[in-house]
């Protein structure tokens, strides 16, 4: 998965909420410092990206999130693999 320039793209919104996108990977400026985090973009008559804790903050790259794993009968895959092998 590459990184999306916010000049380039922006993510879909009214997907999870009406105003919002859903959770993405974003590489954002906060308080003058660079982050990596989870972000989501609100598209209303002034948007504007929120990280987790709801603080206003500078995106300048998302991505989605990649898909968690996931868990076979409470055994993760790569463990259950590796059970077969022995």
């Amino acid at each position: 998965m590459n990184w999306i320039d916010v000049n380039d793209k922006l993510p879909e919104t009214g997907i999870d909420s009406v105003y919002g996108s859903v959770w993405l990977l974003v590489a954002f400026i906060f308080d003058g410092k660079q982050y990596v985090g989870e972000g989501k973009y609100i598209k209303t008559p002034k948007p504007y990206w929120t990280d987790t804790f709801r603080n206003e903050v500078e995106v300048t790259h998302w991505m989605p999130l990649p898909e968690p794993p996931s868990i076979v009968g409470g055994v993760d895959p790569f463990e259950l693999d590796l059970l077969t092998k022995v």
